[in-house]
C-alpha cells in the first residue's frame, strides 16, 4: 500500500479538525479578524477606600457611591485559539452617597468621574456551537478620574475636587450571543481598580492614599469589520 494516500487523509483530517478547533473557540462565524463594539454599563458596589495621616494622628475610612453609569466604545483583533484584544475608551459617572471614619458613619455629596483608555485581552471558552460564547478577559489602562466632595455629615461647602491619571486595571467574565454571522450582542461582569486621590485630604493638607474599586455590568453591541 502506498503511503501517499495515507499522508494525504491525515493531512485534510488534521486541516478540518484545526478548522473545527478554531471555530468551537470562535464567537463569529464570519471572516474577519477585526471588529468594534458599543457598551453601557450599569455600575454598583462602588467603594473608595481611604487612609490619611497627619503627624499626631491616622485614620482609615471608606467612601461608598450610588449606583451609577457610564459607557465605552471599543476596536479589536481576533488572534489565534480564540484571544481577542481590544482598545477600549471607558467612561463612568457616580454620585457619592455616605461614608465612614474610623467606624463613625455618616452623609457624604459629591461625585466622582473617570474616563481610561484601556488594553483589554480576552479568551473565548472552547465549548462549540451551543448558541452562546463565553468568555473571561482582563485588561491594563491609564485612568483620569475626578473626585469632588460638597457635603459631610449635612455640613454643605463649596465642593472641593481633584483629578489625577494613575494606572488602572480591570477584570471581566461574560457571555456573547450571535446575531448574525457578523454580530453579536454582549454581556459581561466587570471589576475595575484604580489608586485615586482624595480631595478633602488635599483641600486641608492632610496626607491621603486611596484606591477606587468598582463593580459593573456592561451590555453592548458588538460588529464585525
Amino acid at each position: 500500500m502506498r503511503l501517499y494516500p495515507v499522508i494525504a487523509i491525515l493531512a485534510c483530517a488534521t486541516t478540518a479538525a484545526s478548522a473545527q478547533d478554531a471555530q468551537d473557540y470562535s464567537d463569529s462565524k464570519s471572516a474577519s479578524n477585526s471588529f468594534t463594539g458599543l457598551r453601557g454599563s450599569l455600575a454598583f458596589d462602588n467603594t473608595i477606600g481611604v487612609h490619611a495621616a497627619t503627624k499626631t494622628a491616622a485614620a482609615s475610612g471608606k467612601v461608598n457611591s450610588d449606583v451609577g453609569g457610564g459607557a465605552s466604545l471599543y476596536w479589536g483583533w481576533r488572534l489565534p485559539y480564540g484571544f481577542k484584544t481590544e482598545l477600549e475608551l471607558l467612561y463612568r459617572n457616580q454620585s457619592l452617597s455616605d461614608g465612614s471614619v474610623n467606624g463613625v458613619s455618616g452623609k457624604i455629596g459629591g461625585y466622582t468621574q473617570t474616563f481610561a483608555p484601556m488594553l483589554n485581552a480576552y479568551w473565548n471558552l472552547p465549548v462549540g456551537d451551543i448558541g452562546i460564547h463565553p468568555f473571561i478577559g482582563a485588561g491594563l489602562g491609564y485612568a483620569w478620574n475626578e473626585a469632588g466632595v460638597n457635603t459631610i455629615a449635612g455640613a454643605s461647602f463649596p465642593t472641593i475636587h481633584d483629578d489625577k491619571w494613575r494606572f488602572a486595571y480591570n477584570a471581566m467574565a461574560g457571555l456573547s450571543v450571535p446575531l448574525s454571522e457578523g454580530s453579536r450582542l454582549t454581556g459581561m461582569y466587570r471589576w475595575f481598580h484604580e489608586d485615586i486621590d482624595v480631595p478633602v485630604c488635599n483641600g486641608f493638607g492632610i496626607k491621603c492614599s486611596a484606591n477606587y474599586n468598582s463593580s459593573s455590568v456592561d451590555m453592548g453591541l458588538e460588529l464585525d469589520l
